[in-house]
């Protein structure tokens, strides 16, 4: 125990000194070998080969007969235990999985008596490394498993512990009980989230995604789940990580080419759809692509690409209130110049449907438009017996329209984030490895609102909300209510305000570097990540009038009226700076980790990991920090919250199995992870002209409303999101589980598990908004809101 010590200290005082060290995809192949008598049998050599590529690596057994060789690729292996005055023997076809401990016993019989023997092995269904709680998604499952639209993030609910919480894009899933903005995903080894949220693709933090190939399955190998109690190589998140590894090439030549149709002339007419006359909605998805790879040099180089487009034309049908014809006949004059902004060339009234004379039911049958390419490349190189090394890059670009109402109101949406990665691993020695990896994720979305001019009234920067619902009678014994149409261009832009566009264009580079030595019994992992985050933004706002009711509308009397500015125009606050936000954040990460085989049936991985974010910050200190205990704005220099320093997690494990099909695991770690970007922006996203008036009428005069913001700093109206004061990342959970696992035959395993995970600044922070009375009024997004 005290040289597995050592060799923590040592390794991770290397990594402070020298390169930052991290590896996810890491697999390793260990075992014993014994003689007939069950002795164990020292000095064996075992060697491996990779059946892809060719690639070997051997070890020698210890005194107890124990081998271990690490930081091995997914792959199919062929192994061969080998010793003077004994019968060799191979497995072949052995698959290794990403993040795998493969563990086999060999025996091996004098040379006299029998002949080397090959065989065709199978992989052990049971994990004996560690108490973590997940599973591995192989390639025969990614490409098998029928999954609605390819997209990879329903594959994960075959984790224990996950759950879906919607439709099953990344978005929705969780695991165990964590939010879906604590989930971590890597390609490859590198991050490979929107940045601004924790799911690829997803938009601002507040929209659901519309596209499918952030991850095409075409590029997909295999990937591992782990959904709690994992060891401290993995972390920035208290959630599930997920470990995807990428396809490459091989000394064969392999490809594939698909398509796949789902069509409205496939579907049977709606019910519904048929008793009111209408055609059925309209579906066309179009899934096609293909993949090819192979050898540049054989057993020396290779190359991998793909391409993958997906189409879909999918009607979209709305139902929804507008005012009626005798209540146009009451409106006052600047209001009835807006009724042709309430329906949309082809919205049609269903006569008869509506309960109130105020109003008409319309219905609107649009059209959602997705187009998406994603291209992938990846060129693996040999460089000697000793060095290897790949490149690998992928890309997806997407854009969406669809319509949002009866109204013609409509958002188009782009995304085209891109992940790539430079990759150089080899031995220091034949029992030390080293991976090194420097890579790159990006995710510039936009989402804009579209609406059109009409009677001199530009839409596409307006909207009007009048509050309430409508009973229509619908199909008989189906009555139902019905919302009131919103005209206007403005769409979510976060959790409190609305706006006309929210362009989004981030990265982040990563450096990180692993290092891990196998010494007896103990195989030993260090190492670290430095992660950049940066990120250019603005907010095109907009103004939002509500009415409490349709009279108060045709009267033009607004109960309020909301005006945003944009955050690129001449800041009020910073001395009339202009142009998009650029934001500013780091990570840093080291860890130590062992993971000690006691016996052949016992196994203790014991580890500790450092996580330090630095808060997020805007470059040139363009922020508008309220302070909600104070009333007042803080300097713009003070950090917009704090974060700890001292992110010390400790994590243990015990495993044992007492007999070839049953194992126990029991384990205490500690979790952090950085909180959600869009939340942390919010005082970068304040520094702009922001004021609600009660009371008002439309249209208001922004130019007259600005001059009085400039002009007037006591009688803004000014409604900034802040921060409680005291709120503080990382976030921190603290978890034990314990749990009982066992082969029940035929490749199946019975899971029963116990967590319990207290949990430490979990609670968002809270947003205050000073309104014109000088009160302060709470919002939050769905979550818990703590009040001091």
């Amino acid at each position: 125990m005290m040289k597995a010590l050592r060799w923590l200290g040592s390794l991770a005082l290397a990594i402070a000194v020298a390169a930052p060290a991290f590896a996810d995809v890491d697999a390793r192949i260990g075992g014993t070998v014994r003689d007939q008598s069950n002795a164990f049998v020292a000095g064996a050599k075992v060697s491996i080969r990779n059946e892809r590529t060719g690639e070997q690596r051997a070890a020698v057994t210890n005194e107890q007969g124990y081998f271990l060789i690490g930081a091995l690729k997914p792959s199919s292996y062929t192994i061969k235990a080998e010793q003077t005055g004994f019968a060799p023997i191979e497995y072949t076809s052995m698959t290794l999985a990403v993040g795998q401990e493969l563990t086999l016993d060999f025996e091996l019989k004098p040379a006299g008596l029998q002949e080397a023997v090959t065989v065709v092995g199978s992989a052990p269904v049971l994990d004996l490394s560690s108490a973590r709680i997940g599973v591995n998604v192989s390639t025969r499952e990614v490409d098998g498993l029928p999954v609605n639209g390819r997209q990879m993030s329903q594959l994960l609910l075959q984790a224990p512990g996950s759950l879906n919480s919607g439709t099953g894009t990344w978005q929705d899933i969780r695991f165990s009980g964590r939010a879906v903005e604590q989930n971590v995903i890597r390609y490859d080894g590198i991050e490979g989230s929107a940045i601004i949220d924790a799911a690829p693709g997803n938009l601002n933090g507040e929209i659901a995604t519309p596209f499918k190939l952030q991850a095409s399955l075409e590029n997909v190998q295999e990937f591992r789940v782990e959904s709690s109690s994992y060891a401290a190589e993995y972390g920035t998140g208290t959630g599930g990580q997920v470990s995807v590894v990428t396809k490459s090439g091989s000394n064969m030549v392999h490809g594939s080419a698909f398509e796949y149709v789902r069509s409205d002339k496939f579907d049977a007419p709606n019910y519904f759809d048929t008793a009111a006359g209408l055609p059925k909605s309209a579906l066309e998805q179009n899934q096609y692509g293909g993949s090819i790879g192979g050898p540049v040099a054989r057993d020396r180089a290779f190359f991998f690409g793909s391409y993958e487009a997906y189409r879909l034309d999918a009607g979209l049908n709305f139902v929804e209130a507008t005012p009626s014809d005798a209540a146009w006949a009451r409106a006052v004059p600047q209001i009835a110049a807006l009724r042709p902004g309430f329906l949309a060339p082809g919205a049609v009234i269903l006569a008869g449907k509506s309960s109130n004379p105020d109003f008409e039911i319309a219905q609107l049958q649009g059209t959602q438009q997705v187009r998406e390419h994603a291209l992938s490349a990846r060129v693996d190189v040999k460089i000697n017996n000793m060095w290897s090394t790949y490149v690998r890059v992928f890309h997806d670009q997407g854009t969406n329209d669809q319509p949002e109402g009866v109204t013609g109101r409509s958002v188009h949406i782009t995304d085209n984030p891109t992940n790539a990665v430079w990759n150089l691993q080899g031995l220091l020695s034949d029992n030390t490895t080293n991976e090194f990896k420097l890579g790159y994720n990006a995710a510039p979305t936009q989402i804009e609102g579209r609406a059109p001019t009409i009677n001199g009234v530009d839409f596409s920067r307006i909207v009007l909300n009048l509050s309430g619902s409508v009973a229509n009678t619908g199909i008989a014994g189906q009555g139902a209510s019905s919302g009131i149409g919103i005209p206007g261009g403005l769409v979510r832009a976060n959790s409190a305000t609305n706006g006309h566009a929210q362009p989004y264009d981030p990265y982040s580079l990563t450096f990180a570097d692993t290092v891990s030595r196998v010494d007896g019994n103990h195989y030993v992992k260090a190492g670290g990540e430095v992660r950049l985050i940066r990120m250019a933004t603005d907010r095109i706002g907009g103004t939002t009038y509500t009415f409490a009711n349709v009279t108060s509308f045709l009267a033009n009397q607004a109960q309020s009226v909301q005006y945003l500015g944009d955050v690129s125009e001449p800041s009020v606050f910073n001395g009339g700076a202009t142009g998009q936000r650029h934001i500013r954040q780091n990570y840093l990460v080291g860890y130590a980790q062992d993971e000690l085989r006691v016996r052949p049936n016992v196994t203790l991985n014991y580890g500790v990991r450092y996580d330090y974010y630095t808060p997020l910050r805007e470059q040139d200190n363009l922020i508008v920090k309220f302070n909600i205990d104070t009333g007042a704005i803080d300097p713009n220099t003070t950090p917009l919250y704090t974060s700890r320093k001292g992110n010390l997690q400790p994590r243990i494990s015990a495993t044992v199995s007492p007999d070839r099909k049953t194992v126990v695991r029991g384990g205490f770690g500690m979790f952090v992870g950085p909180g959600q970007t869009e939340d942390q922006i919010q005082p970068v996203e304040s520094d702009r002209i922001s004021s609600t008036l009660s009371n008002s009428a439309f249209p208001i005069d922004a130019q007259l409303l600005r001059s009085n913001f400039v002009n007037n700093p006591n009688n803004r109206s000014y409604q900034p999101r802040a921060y409680a004061n005291e709120y503080t990342i990382p976030e921190r959970i603290y978890q034990y589980t314990a749990s009982v696992q066992r082969e029940i035959g035929m490749s199946m395993v019975a899971t029963a598990a116990l967590r319990r995970q207290p949990g430490a600044q979990l609670v968002p922070p809270q947003r205050r908004q000073p309104n014109h009375a000088g009160r302060h009024e709470s919002e939050s997004r769905d979550r818990r809101v703590r009040h001091p």
